[in-house]
């Protein structure tokens, strides 16, 4: 009988794999009694949209909770796995300077943005951004435009996910999910589009499969 801890152990690995570091899309500057200063993070929703599809396509969700416990509030992550395994982490909330609403709003938001990156292994952060709960003023928030992917980033993105890959049916699944990110890698290297295919054969011989 299979653990179902181990898949889900198995699914993370390959979903990690998946994973790339959040682009930093948000500028922020900050008045605090140390002074004025500027730092760039990745909001939540950046963060979220980045692992979403790693998780789903191994079979792995994700809830938060914010639940209550003798020592107060906590923030609880729960990965879960098909296979029936779960993993639970929880972070303790600082509410020691919320007075309103909003600033535990702000606690909130910070918790998970940082049990999130923290979880999964991602840098998303250049500095600390839990300004109103700190008790500092924001006086400027500016959002970054989106960065378009390099080609050498999908070929990294595309290369790890087939080397990932369980089976032959798994290898074709990537290619033709990632048909449009390939032909702009081969648009823009040729030489970087014949290693990939290179990585696709190597994959495939190795899993006894067809690679023509």
């Amino acid at each position: 009988m299979t653990d179902p801890t181990a898949a889900l152990y198995a699914a993370l690995a390959k979903a990690q794999g998946a994973m790339s570091n959040p682009v930093k899309n948000r500028e922020v500057s900050v008045k605090s009694d140390r002074g004025a200063y500027k730092f760039a993070y990745a909001t939540l929703d950046a963060i979220l949209d980045g692992i979403r599809k790693p998780l789903s396509e191994n079979g792995l969700s994700m809830t938060q909770t914010l639940e209550r416990t003798p020592e107060g509030m906590v923030m609880c992550l729960r990965l879960m796995h098909s296979g029936g395994g779960m993993v639970c982490t929880c972070m303790p909330l600082d509410q020691a300077k919320v007075v309103k609403m909003q600033e535990m709003g702000s606690v909130i938001t910070f918790a998970r943005r940082y049990q999130v990156a923290s979880f999964f292994g991602l840098a998303a952060e250049e500095d600390d951004d839990a300004n109103a709960a700190d008790g500092n003023t924001v006086q400027a928030v500016k959002d970054k435009p989106p960065a378009r992917p390099t080609a050498r980033d999908e070929f990294k993105r595309i290369r790890d996910a087939i080397n990932a890959a369980d089976d032959a049916l798994s290898v074709a699944d990537i290619l033709m999910k990632e048909k449009d990110a390939i032909v702009a890698i081969k648009q823009a290297s040729e030489t970087g589009y014949q290693s990939l295919m290179a990585a696709k054969d190597a994959k495939l011989a190795a899993l006894g499969g067809d690679n023509g």
